[in-house]
């Protein structure tokens, strides 16, 4: 296990292109989140946010940064030891924990611990997908987004829902290349992409419904090939390639005369 309390370099949110400032309330933060994200962009806007909050992620007891591939029971027991001990002189403990698996028996040695955390301890998960938790994991976190990230810093500024929608069939095509031609090492990365992507498309559809953009025969249609291939993204082994070109092709223009 890598435990982490002392770091040679620092951090700057600027180097994550997640930006989770905003997302969180220093003064009313829940006991336990998950972020979904790359596993080094997390620890990076996680570590730049934690120390916005006055909490130093270098030379700090209090602070404790755990970083594995596979997060197992054992692992698990150890951040439940740490935890049950009070931050020095009742000092908030945060720990910082990204992983790209995490096995049930993990999870499940952490949920009385979710549940009932010792006063003034909070915790940071960071992984690709909240696909691979359990529910009964979930019911005890709050879990942040990139889609929801990138909701709370829009200014009047477009989604990728938006933009796709306006787009013409070629700039659209041209838009999902990067997730369907994706190589084999990338495509888990790009499945977590068509996701939040779809998402935004849900999103922008009703948008531009409640704005009388899109009329209700458009709408109804779309959203069921949007809802559709939500679902097919969740099988074994979807098809990017077909499942994008084709809202590609099919979803209604929103573009403004």
């Amino acid at each position: 296990m890598k435990i982490v309390n002392n770091r040679a370099v620092r951090y700057n949110i600027c180097m994550a292109d997640l930006d989770l400032s905003g997302m969180f309330e220093k003064d009313r933060l829940h006991h336990a989140y998950v972020v979904e994200a790359q596993r080094d962009e997390g620890l990076v806007a996680l570590r730049a946010l934690i120390e916005s909050f006055g909490v130093k992620t270098r030379g700090n007891p209090d602070f404790y940064e755990h970083v594995e591939d596979v997060f197992h029971l054992k692992h698990a027991q150890k951040v439940r030891t740490e935890q049950s001990f009070r931050g020095a002189e009742g000092a908030r403990k945060i720990f910082l924990i990204a992983f790209n698996t995490i096995g049930h028996e993990a999870q499940n040695a952490l949920l009385k611990t979710l549940e009932e955390p010792t006063e003034g301890t909070h915790f940071f998960f960071v992984t690709r997908t909240r696909s691979q938790l359990l529910p009964t994991f979930l019911s005890r976190v709050q879990v942040v987004s990139r889609q929801s990230a990138a909701g709370s810093h829009r200014s009047g500024g477009e989604s990728a829902g938006e933009k796709f929608l306006a787009a013409s069939v070629a700039e659209r095509m041209e838009t999902v290349t990067p997730m369907t031609k994706a190589k084999d090492d990338d495509k888990p990365q790009a499945k977590e992409d068509a996701r939040f992507f779809l998402e935004s498309l849900e999103r922008a559809l009703y948008e531009k419904l409640s704005k009388g953009v899109l009329s209700n025969t458009e709408y109804a249609p779309a959203l069921v090939d949007v809802v559709a291939a939500k679902r097919h993204l969740s099988g074994r082994s979807p098809s990017l390639k077909l499942l994008l070109e084709h809202l590609a092709l099919t979803l209604p223009s929103s573009k403004e005369e």
